[in-house]
């Protein structure tokens, strides 16, 4: 009886160890999850992001995965907003147990469920969020996409030495992104020597900024500084027109969005920052639209590719130890579609540049 029992039990190591052994050769075997805002505010963006990953996805699984096995990316719906994200990110971690999350998309969304990776030792690979409180997250977490502690003092320097603004009236949603990229602005334009006359923060999901915009013009401002997300953004901008405002309005970069482009084109003098990145061109842009059936690959869909393609090359090297991805990732030096891709000591990139764009036409021109 007892021998039974022991060769019983060793056949149960053995199938044990041709399950597991199985399970890592298997599709879908490594999960990544996913967080960025597929319905709601800045959605086009999301769905973008979503379709680039995609394309990721099948040319890795196709040139034959992580070391022989598929990634499977589990998509969740952040919209763009704290609640959907916390709920997403738990979700991720708790229940579906992945390694790594590429995402938030948008700021409010990655300070939400970001605290929660890194406690649980979840390596968070952000292709869009900006906010420059999430340089301090932990060594978890990476992003692609600039720190407004660079956007702020660029448009700043813009409005002061290229626009020749002396007095900003400044609106702007009150958020992790809008709050940050506002306090950076105020406090280098004020350094250049010019004024701000009139300050008003508004919700996120604010739908009526008349009063707002009332205070601000009754200012007399230079230029208007409107840092908002796209839908509050195209509520603000319509609004701005139907009440007479002439005054050029600088935005950031949530206004390169389309839905927000085509909305507010022809209702003022419409700027906005962004931080400059290669075009979109060649195979992967193809095969973005035609995922998408858009007319361009947006802001964050081509720093999502590079995520995940970034990501595949440490999983391959290091396997999906969080120590071991992390301190890979913080060491590489990729060239993306993107562009070029290196971080400093809080997963930030070392290389920055911005643009300006100018909206007119249902499209964007770029002035620098």
């Amino acid at each position: 009886m007892q021998k039974t029992i022991v060769v019983i039990a060793v056949l149960l190591v053995i199938l044990g160890g041709w399950y597991l052994a199985r399970s890592k050769s298997e599709p879908g075997n490594i999960k990544v999850g996913f967080i960025a805002p597929l319905t709601g505010d800045a959605s086009a963006l999301g769905v973008a992001t979503k379709a680039a990953v995609e394309v990721a996805v099948e040319e890795i699984n196709n040139s034959g995965g992580i070391n022989g096995s598929k990634l499977k990316v589990i998509y969740e719906d952040g919209q763009c907003n704290a609640k959907a994200a916390v709920t997403a990110g738990n979700k991720l971690i708790s229940i579906d147990k992945v390694p790594v999350i590429i995402g938030g998309l948008c700021s409010t969304e990655t300070s939400a469920f970001a605290p929660a990776a890194m406690q649980n030792k979840v390596l968070v690979f952000s292709p869009c969020s900006s906010a420059p409180s999430l340089s301090n997250l932990g060594k978890y977490f990476f992003r692609s996409y600039p720190s407004d502690a660079y956007q702020g003092k660029f448009a700043a320097e813009y409005a002061y030495n290229d626009l020749k603004a002396r007095k900003v009236a400044i609106g702007y949603h009150i958020s992790d992104w809008g709050t940050g990229i506002k306090e950076i602005f105020e406090t280098r334009f004020k350094e250049l020597g010019g004024q701000v006359v009139a300050e008003e923060g508004a919700p996120q999901d604010a739908r009526d900024y008349r009063t707002l915009l009332g205070k601000l013009k009754a200012a007399k401002p230079d230029l208007i500084y409107l840092p908002t997300y796209p839908d509050g953004g195209i509520v603000a901008i319509t609004q701005a027109n139907e009440l007479g405002i002439k005054t050029k309005i600088f935005g950031g970069d949530g206004w390169d969005d389309p839905k927000f482009v085509k909305a507010v084109s022809g209702k003022g003098d419409l700027i906005f920052s962004v931080a400059a990145t290669r075009e979109p061109a060649g195979e992967f842009r193809q095969k973005v639209l035609a995922k998408t059936n858009g007319e361009q690959v947006p802001l964050c869909a081509p720093q999502a590719y590079d995520n995940l393609k970034m990501l595949a090359e440490v999983m391959k090297k290091v396997g999906l130890d969080p120590d071991k991805m992390q301190a890979e990732l913080r060491s590489m030096h990729y060239d993306g579609v993107s562009g070029s891709i290196s971080f400093d000591k809080n997963g930030d990139l070392t290389t920055v540049a911005y643009v300006v764009k100018r909206i007119e036409n249902g499209t964007v021109v770029e002035i620098k």
